[in-house]
């Protein structure tokens, strides 16, 4: 096997007007040009449709498990919080960052986060830019999503106006255009809808004839036997009884006829393939918009819910994906019309934290070992308002030797700093014993009671128990084990590199 040499001067054929040209280009590959040169929408469906508009997907909005699915996935992204990241935009003065931050807090961002998804459902969504002169800035008062038959992509991927048969090229910082997995031959990105149309088409048709199905065999048949000798105006006579009685169960007969009611049977395996059918098209449907059909599926159980969840999360991470890049272009023309090019701030969403016990007790750990939390983490991590608290700095001990416990035959000094921090957490032995000591005296005072029975040992034992303060000692106990597990952890990883160190 032999391998290319790199190239150690420049070779004479060597053209470097070509290196910054595109050579495969759809106008050239895919024989697209011309008067109007957009390409066309790759969509399967709307191919198989006879390239009907992609409105088509609009009227799939009006069925209750396409709606509710896409309701659900909008929601998910919509409940995250949000922040704009400066440390990148250091350039930005406090004032300039004043301005931006009130330009975002004047905008619906609900509705704008709403819009922006539909590109996920359609594959793509304009949303024209209405910016207005305030105070010497141009400031974004109004987003408004279009419709997306009005637009199209040229041979260069640039979005276009479509003005009837003639593109129209769209001004700078006029339109956004989100687009959810868009290719170089598929500018026009992937519809989500598109996977659910025909499921949601046929499920339409399975309920229309099972509609019709549970009207034939889901009431009985009322029958009437008349005399040959009736001539059709009995016979509609008849007729029109019998639609009274089915109606309400009133109707008057000619006394020379009857009427037999005949109850439908053996119908309901019929039914249950249309039950069953109707079932797979709503599986098919969450399947393609949520990523799963658990929560839905009256089968499921706690852990297959929470499976589900997790890959419901996974898309929800990649619709973020796209609201937020679509807001960063948004922050990033603020800045290029108003600020010269600066560097813009980084539009982020996020879940919550929420701080509780499990939160706390880490935090006080890690900042045992030394670990500092800035101000906006305790704000975020803990819900909690900057004026609601303020940091008081504690040095850490630098003079203080703490006493190591013995946990093995070696001693643990050896690891330097971190030990020494990892023992500073340790409790001492003075508060072991205090509390260890109460414990005891505790369990003294049954020798000074008249317990002639055990049941009235069980009986003071049981009084004794609520005033036992053992959560205090569970807590010490708790912290001096995860202490000793990390010390003994780092005790191996020391001595592992040692024998490695003497293997060299």
């Amino acid at each position: 096997m032999t391998t290319q040499k790199p190239h150690t001067k420049e070779s004479p054929n060597l053209d470097k007007s070509a290196l910054s040209d595109h050579i495969a280009v759809a106008k050239r590959l895919l024989g697209i040009g011309g008067f109007t040169s957009i390409l066309p929408n790759p969509d399967v469906v709307l191919k198989r449709l006879g390239m009907r508009s992609i409105s088509v997907y609009r009227e799939l909005l009006i069925d209750p498990i396409v709606g509710g699915a896409v309701r659900r996935r909008k929601s998910a992204v919509k409940r995250l919080e949000y922040r704009l990241d400066t440390e990148m935009s250091g350039e930005l003065n406090d004032k300039q960052q004043v301005i931006i931050k009130t330009m975002l807090a004047n905008i619906d961002l609900y509705e704008l986060i709403g819009q922006i998804l539909d590109a996920t459902l359609y594959g793509y969504q304009p949303i024209e830019v209405i910016w207005e002169l305030k105070d010497g800035y141009w400031t974004p008062v109004k987003l408004t999503a279009k419709p997306q038959e009005w637009f199209g992509f040229d041979d260069d991927s640039n979005l276009v106006l479509i003005d009837g048969v003639i593109k129209r090229q769209l001004p700078a910082y006029k339109f956004l255009c989100p687009v959810h997995e868009a290719t170089y031959t598929n500018p026009y990105g992937t519809a989500e809808l598109s996977s659910v149309y025909w499921a949601t088409v046929f499920k339409r048709g399975g309920l229309k004839f099972w509609a019709e199905f549970a009207e034939k065999f889901g009431s009985p048949w009322i029958i009437g036997h008349e005399p040959r000798s009736n001539t059709d105006s009995d016979t509609e006579k008849l007729l029109d009884a019998l639609e009274q009685l089915m109606g309400n169960a009133v109707a008057t007969i000619p006394n020379d006829s009857s009427v037999e009611i005949k109850e439908a049977t053996g119908k309901t395996g019929s039914s249950q393939v249309f039950d069953d059918f109707i079932r797979y098209c709503k599986s098919e449907i969450n399947i393609a918009l949520l990523g799963q059909d658990q929560t839905t599926d009256k089968d499921t159980n706690h852990a297959s819910s929470q499976s589900g969840l997790e890959v419901t999360r996974d898309i929800r991470d990649n619709d973020c994906r796209i609201v937020e890049k679509c807001i960063n272009t948004l922050l990033a023309w603020v800045c290029e019309l108003n600020f010269h090019g600066t560097i813009p701030p980084k539009f982020v969403l996020y879940e919550e934290e929420v701080g509780d016990k499990t939160l706390a007790e880490r935090d006080q750990i890690l900042t045992a070992l030394g670990v500092s939390f800035n101000q906006s983490y305790y704000e975020r991590a803990y819900n909690l308002s900057a004026d609601e608290f303020t940091l008081n700095a504690k040095p850490m001990p630098t003079n203080t030797v703490p006493t190591t416990p013995n946990f093995s035959e070696k001693s643990f000094a050896s690891q330097g700093d971190l030990s020494d921090k990892l023992a500073i957490g340790l409790p001492s032995d003075d508060e072991l014993t205090t509390q260890v000591g109460q414990m005891l005296n505790d369990f003294a005072s049954l020798d000074n009671a008249n317990l002639d029975s055990e049941t009235a040992l069980l009986e003071k034992l049981a009084s004794l128990y609520p005033k036992m303060n053992i959560d205090e000692l569970q807590d010490k106990l708790t912290q001096m084990l995860f202490i000793a597990d990390t010390l003994s952890r780092l005790q191996t990883e020391q001595e592992m590199g040692l024998l490695q160190g003497a293997d060299r």
